[in-house]
Parts: C-alpha cells; sequence; structure tokens
C-alpha cells in the first residue's frame, strides 16, 4: 500500500456470526456502479469493496429510513451466507457498528461472483433525494 493510501477504522474482533444475518446496500447491485464504487474505494484504500450494512438487530424500515440508506430508492438484500458462499468476504469498517465492507478481491471475479449471488432488489419507502 502507498503512503497516500488511507487506513481504514475496522473494528477488530466483530463479525457478522449468523449467516442468516441480512446485509443491505443502497442501490442495485449494477455491475457498472459495483466496479465504480470499488475503484474509488481502491483509489483511496487500496483494496476492493463496497459499503453495505447489517440489520444486526434493526429492522429493514429502520434502516432504510436513516442515512445513507434514506438516499436510495431501491435497496439490495443479500445474506451474509450468500457472500460468504460467492468467495466474497464481509469485514467490520467505520465506526457504526452496521456498517461492513463487502472486500471483492479481485476487481472483475468479484463483480462477477457477486452478480451471480441471487441477491433481491427492494423499493426503498422512505427515500428521500
Amino acid at each position: 500500500m502507498s503512503s497516500s493510501m488511507k487506513q481504514r477504522f475496522i473494528r477488530e474482533g466483530d463479525s457478522i456470526d449468523d449467516d442468516s444475518e441480512l446485509v443491505l446496500r443502497g442501490g442495485d447491485l449494477d455491475p457498472t456502479l459495483i466496479r465504480s464504487d470499488a475503484q474509488r474505494m481502491y483509489d483511496i484504500y487500496g483494496s476492493y469493496g463496497i459499503s453495505v450494512f447489517a440489520l444486526r438487530g434493526a429492522t429493514l424500515a429502520e434502516l432504510a429510513r436513516q442515512p445513507p440508506l434514506v438516499r436510495f430508492a431501491v435497496l439490495s438484500l443479500i445474506t451474509a451466507r450468500t457472500i460468504s458462499a460467492a468467495g466474497l468476504r464481509l469485514e467490520a469498517t467505520g465506526r457504526n457498528r452496521r456498517h461492513f465492507t463487502l472486500i471483492l478481491g479481485d476487481l472483475e471475479l468479484g463483480i462477477k461472483a457477486l452478480a451471480a449471488c441471487g441477491y433481491r432488489s427492494v423499493q426503498n419507502p422512505y427515500h428521500e433525494p
């Protein structure tokens, strides 16, 4: 990692222990958008990934009406099990205990693995542009 790269705040020892835990991302998991977001993360932190949120005891409605997810008309839902089975991993990042980075590893292979995960998209009824 070059000296110009930023360090991410990693919550050591924090992980999703329940494979059925629901993870959500603002927006659709369109490969073009994922590639752009993952490249932006790489440019800043030196690894390919995208921001996601785990419910962790909250309801979907509670998270959907809070920033940053309230900005998205569509939310993509996937389980931690599905992410793991695709060979991707979740890393606890940031100060919000629900925030994780979905690490893609190799950019193109990670995007393909994520696209094949069988996620579902739902409308966010709390969307505020």
